[in-house]
């Protein structure tokens, strides 16, 4: 069994209020779960709360490319509505026997 995890740290901007960062967040994460078969999170930073978000990603399955293509179709889904808000990103594996 294989676990994929991907990241995608989220900047927003300071002038948007808590509501409209809701909304976005839950935008996102919505798109995320209509299209793909897999678990989303959002991790706020505390140092950073109400610009700084980490949406988590995972998904499960006996093949490492299979997953990557998951993950990597789910990043193409969010930078393709939200370039302008992505800071980084990371995908990560873990092989559990």
């Amino acid at each position: 069994m294989i676990i994929g995890l991907l990241t995608i740290q989220i900047d927003i901007p300071h002038w948007e209020t808590v509501k409209e960062r809701r909304n976005l967040i839950r935008s996102i994460k919505d798109k995320i779960r209509k299209k793909f078969n897999v678990s989303v999170s959002e991790i706020v930073e505390e140092d950073h709360f109400g610009q700084k978000t980490i949406i988590a990603v995972s998904a499960v399955s006996n093949e490492t490319d299979h997953l990557n293509s998951v993950l990597s179709n789910v990043y193409n889904l969010v930078e393709r509505f939200h370039p302008d808000i992505i800071h980084s990103y990371s995908t990560n594996f873990i092989v559990h026997e």
